[in-house]
């Protein structure tokens, strides 16, 4: 999957951003959900975007950065 793909799906509003979430926030985010993997994005330096679903709503969560929430849930 292509990180322009999951920028997509937050600005048709199919998935909510998570990427700003804090170390904290989404330690509790994570403990608080149960979440699937549903597709990484991948460039030259690793995983750099992912999109996650909630088993139990079925709301779809994206990471659009590299950044500590991204390797906290991937």
């Amino acid at each position: 999957m292509k990180l322009k793909e999951i920028k997509e799906y937050v600005r048709l509003g199919a998935a909510v951003d998570i990427g700003s979430f804090s170390f904290n926030q989404m330690q509790d985010f994570l403990h608080g959900h149960n979440l699937e993997k549903v597709g990484t994005s991948h460039g030259v330096y690793g995983i750099n975007g992912g999109l996650l679903r909630d088993l139990e709503t079925g709301k779809l969560y994206a990471i659009t950065a590299r950044n500590s929430a991204l390797f906290m849930a991937f």
